[in-house]
């Protein structure tokens, strides 16, 4: 066979294949041949840059907005989900944070865990790993009680452990004590104490930031009083991460209440190796700045109008 006819025979062999889904055993029925030499031909063709493979991480590129905002705040990573309404926003912003975890998962790994609708969502996309071991995944802070909604605490344990075959924790608590007497009694229990070491020994944060205000949980739950919201919204208070209570700077706002607050400390979060933040919407812009001001975060998932809204608020306030 003539050097441009092998070449053709290639071509064909590659493009039958690669183009238009044919088997190896649909190709060697259509040419004549055995699937074998078939399969010879495929690597012939490989092997002399007829065909040439290129893997493209959607999670390595990068948009403008994605690169402002990571520059601007010195983060690692930044994943802006296109603009949409209603659930399936919350679905596809989910969806985002699934992939970039499935992304940088070993062996060993040790997830911390915030709880709510928006890390709800991130359980719920996982994909499937069968891979994986000595997962664990493990709640980082006390639940909210007293509150209409759920909070997705339990769900969310239990969509990790069917998704990656993760041992999973909650912390089976309210996220503040009635005194800081009160949390030190509970936290010496071995059960409780086992968990909260998990968290302090987790490599990866997955967090999502809460409203200040009328919308926050804390506030919903009874922890925080409505005078006592207006005392700390004149200390500068703009909302949670962990149940801990945050100014626009990322410090902790009320100190008395951070002391009766069950979760491992933002001071342990801030020392992990992942640290993402997942959120979006108008009244979390403020929150999620405080994350970003005061370090947080250092990977933030979020969509493209929230994080337009960031990029306004921080040039406002930093003219």
């Amino acid at each position: 066979m003539t050097d441009y006819k092998r070449i053709e025979l290639l071509v064909k062999v590659a493009k039958l294949y690669y183009e238009n889904d044919f088997s190896q055993e649909m190709i060697a029925k259509k040419l004549g041949l055995s699937r074998p030499y078939i399969s010879k031909l495929l690597n012939e063709a490989k092997e002399n840059g007829i065909v040439r493979f290129q893997v493209i991480d959607p999670l390595s590129t990068e948009t403008p907005l994605e690169q402002k905002l990571r520059e601007r705040f010195r983060l690692e990573k930044v994943r802006i989900v296109p603009m949409s309404e209603g659930p399936a926003s919350l679905s596809r912003l989910g969806l985002e944070a699934a992939r970039f975890l499935d992304s940088i998962l070993q062996d060993n790994d040790i997830i911390g865990l915030s709880w709510g609708a928006t890390i709800h969502a991130c359980s719920q996309a996982l994909l499937q790993r069968n891979d994986l071991h000595n997962i664990i995944a493990v709640q980082l802070c006390g639940g909210i009680s007293n509150l209409n909604k759920s909070i997705y605490a339990t769900e969310i344990g239990n969509n990790f452990s069917v998704s990656i075959g993760s041992i999973s924790y909650t912390l089976p608590l309210p996220a503040v004590m009635d005194s800081k007497r009160m949390k030190d009694i509970v936290q010496k229990d071995h059960n409780i104490a086992k968990i909260l070491q998990y968290g302090y020994d987790s490599n990866i944060a997955l967090i999502t930031t809460g409203a200040f205000g009328q919308k926050s949980a804390l506030v919903h739950a009874g922890y925080i009083s409505h005078d006592e919201m207006k005392l700390l919204a004149d200390r500068g208070a703009v909302g949670d991460i962990c149940s801990h209570l945050i100014d626009i700077h990322g410090n902790i706002c009320d100190p008395e209440l951070d002391e009766r607050t069950i979760a491992v400390p933002l001071e342990e979060i801030k020392k992990k190796k992942y640290r993402i933040c997942v959120a979006q919407g108008l009244s979390k812009v403020d929150s999620m700045l405080g994350a970003l001001n005061g370090g947080i975060a250092n990977i933030l998932i979020t969509s493209e109008e929230t994080a337009d809204l960031i990029l306004r608020q921080d040039d406002y306030m930093n003219p």
